[in-house]
């Protein structure tokens, strides 16, 4: 599709040591560089300069040396990096050129940076309701608690999922069959729509819910006007009238009814 492109190589399967490797290793960097922002002060320098007030957390600290609030945010920043990598390396069988793997791993990193840098500054839930964001003496909140849940169930959806559709493909009798059980059933990106949720949950619980709406408008008009649409063409060619069948099946591009 001219103008379009995926950040995988589509219908190419073979081994990619070192932009696997290179994935894998940004990823897992990605985990000590948000550690680093939240609880050694790396964003201190750069919102000084920009005379951003960071906001006091009294909270005691419960693990890693920081307060529940950080911790979450340090524990979704682990829980994407661990997610991709696994990914890269146990279910897509397809190639990841070094260039892919740097570009997606930082891609990556900035919103994570993005995320961490915005929950530690006292603007981040200024325009939240203030029943949302009244915290306890351990730093929880409402908006906290239901953004870290809606985290894990996008993350969840987007890796059940893809191992689903893997357990499926890894059969040999299912060799050049189109997926359309389990949760692909529901709607036909629905790993799409899971990384889409845990994304806007994460920047939600980091920078309050204009921030969290901004992301999730990002992300799904991203995957509608760009991954989807390369994703479709590419399917409608390997799997012709499958595909067509499963599209009039399914017609729902991310979410399913239920969402």
């Amino acid at each position: 599709m001219a103008g379009k492109h995926d950040n995988i190589q589509r219908g190419i399967y073979r081994s990619s040591p070192l932009g696997t490797s290179l994935m894998v290793g940004l990823r897992t960097a990605d985990i000590f560089l948000q550690y680093g922002i939240l609880a050694q002060g790396l964003a201190g320098p750069f919102l000084n300069t920009l005379n951003v007030s960071q906001a006091a957390n009294f909270a005691p600290a419960i693990a890693l040396g920081l307060p529940l609030k950080p911790f979450l945010i340090l524990a979704m920043a682990a829980g994407s990096s661990i997610k991709q990598s696994y990914w890269v390396v146990f279910v897509s069988k397809e190639e990841m050129p070094p260039a892919n793997a740097i570009l997606i791993s930082v891609f990556n990193t900035v919103f994570n940076s993005a995320n961490s840098i915005l929950s530690l500054t006292t603007a981040a839930s200024a325009f939240t309701p203030s029943l949302l964001t009244a915290a306890d003496d351990t730093g929880a909140s409402t908006l906290l608690a239901l953004s870290s849940i809606s985290y894990f169930v996008g993350l969840a959806l987007e890796a059940v999922s893809e191992q689903q559709r893997k357990a499926f493909k890894d059969n040999s009798k299912n060799a050049g069959k189109l997926y359309t059980g389990g949760l692909f059933g529901l709607a036909r990106h629905i790993n799409y729509a899971g990384y889409i949720i845990w994304r806007s949950s994460y920047a939600l619980a980091s920078g309050g819910w204009i921030w969290g709406a901004l992301v999730a408008a990002f992300f799904s008009w991203d995957f509608a006007n760009r991954a989807v649409p390369v994703l479709d063409e590419y399917c409608a060619s390997k799997y012709g009238a499958s595909w067509t069948e499963y599209k009039n099946r399914v017609p729902y591009r991310l979410l399913p009814r239920i969402f």
